[in-house]
């Protein structure tokens, strides 16, 4: 599990010939590093006396966070796994099973975009309450979030491509677009306040 292994370790396999990790890994670390920022500010605003007063919301912010941050780390090795049975499909030839894969991915990246907003959501309020001392690390959790949300909304993309639903295919871009439009607005919002 990559959760227990070195940065070194998951960026070498990342950038090796070998087709697993994927893109929807690194997708899932940038999450995870979001939500590290986001732990990070939280923690350098708890139990500072300028800071008393929002104390109690920083620290639900950071338990959220930190529990997104375990969730987004478990998603890199479940990213892999999705993408070694498409992999597997696509070798085999099956197109009902390609199919069935592909949905699945779908999904998956759908859940991983979802968390990745509300990832940005908790960027925005720790950057309205947050110590001001940290105003980079705003702007840092803004661009990382964002990239993070385009990132699985690419997975999502790439795997819908497979699949023959128009009506699914539909309703997917239209809440992909949704969520991709409120992740931008969200780092607008945060860099404006960083500044």
């Amino acid at each position: 599990m990559y959760s227990e292994k070195s940065i070194q370790e998951f960026l070498d396999d990342l950038s090796s010939s070998n087709s697993i990790p994927g893109g929807g890994s690194a997708a899932a670390l940038s999450g995870a590093l979001n939500a590290a920022v986001i732990s990070f500010i939280a923690n350098l605003t708890i139990d500072k006396e300028k800071y008393k007063e929002v104390e109690a919301e920083a620290k639900e912010i950071l338990a959220e966070s930190e529990e997104l941050k375990k969730e987004m780390l478990l998603m890199i090795d479940q990213d892999s796994r999705i993408l070694s049975d498409i992999l597997d499909s696509y070798k085999a030839g099956d197109k009902n099973k390609v199919k069935t894969v592909c949905q699945d991915a779908v999904e998956f990246s759908m859940d991983m975009t979802k968390k990745a907003v509300r990832l940005m959501r908790l960027s925005l309020e720790i950057s309205e309450i947050g110590n001001r001392m940290l105003a980079s690390d705003f702007e840092v959790a803004a661009y990382i979030g964002d990239a993070a949300v385009s990132s699985a909304i690419a997975n999502v993309k790439i795997n819908l491509k497979s699949l023959d639903n128009q009506e699914y295919k539909e309703n997917i871009k239209n809440e992909y677009l949704k969520l991709k439009k409120e992740s931008s607005r969200l780092k607008a919002e945060i860099i404006e306040l960083a500044n």
